[in-house]
């Protein structure tokens, strides 16, 4: 289960009885940040739509005004990044293991093995407009949680940034 959560053993079950192929995959999240220990200033701001397009074609309009949205922000990993990962794979069972991740969104560790020798887009989105917490889109990691603060805090604008919970692999 997730982060020392019970297993759902009785769904898989069931949906093995009801006839369905089992496989394993696996997902991941990435660790949750302070955006108050975040430096912005090192960051490309990205604005909401002006005015704000409702996500459902069954309403019009939505309830916020363009001027209380929240801004996401975007940097890049940098080379060390991806040092940091490849000298931890080995701890990493999650990369080490033949299960299938997903292809839409691959972890960091994913990321620095199939497409070594780039910098990636990491997104730092604010969790909602009372909160400070912000999800770095695009830094899904599995690695030990020490591993990610130093992971975390060699890409621009993080340097400083505290991690308020490591990421973690589900499968």
């Amino acid at each position: 289960g997730r982060i020392g959560d019970e297993p759902a053993i009785g769904l898989a079950d069931t949906l093995d009885r009801l006839g369905f192929r089992m496989g394993r995959l696996k997902t991941g999240t990435p660790p949750r940040l302070d955006g108050r220990t975040i430096d912005y200033s090192k960051c490309v701001p990205m604005c909401g739509d002006d005015p704000p397009v409702p996500f459902s074609f069954m309403n019009d309009q939505v309830w916020i005004k363009a001027e209380d949205q929240k801004l996401c922000y975007l940097t890049q990993t940098s080379p060390h990044v991806e040092k940091l990962v490849k000298d931890n794979l080995h701890i990493n069972r999650h990369v080490t293991e033949g299960i299938t991740g997903p292809r839409y969104c691959p972890s960091i560790e994913s990321k620095a093995l199939r497409f070594g020798g780039r910098s990636h887009q990491i997104w730092l989105e604010p969790e909602g407009l009372t909160t400070d917490v912000v999800y770095p889109n695009g830094l899904s990691c599995t690695l030990p949680a020490e591993v990610q603060v130093e992971l975390v805090r060699s890409i621009r604008g993080l340097e400083h940034a505290e991690v308020l919970r490591p990421g973690y692999g589900v499968e």
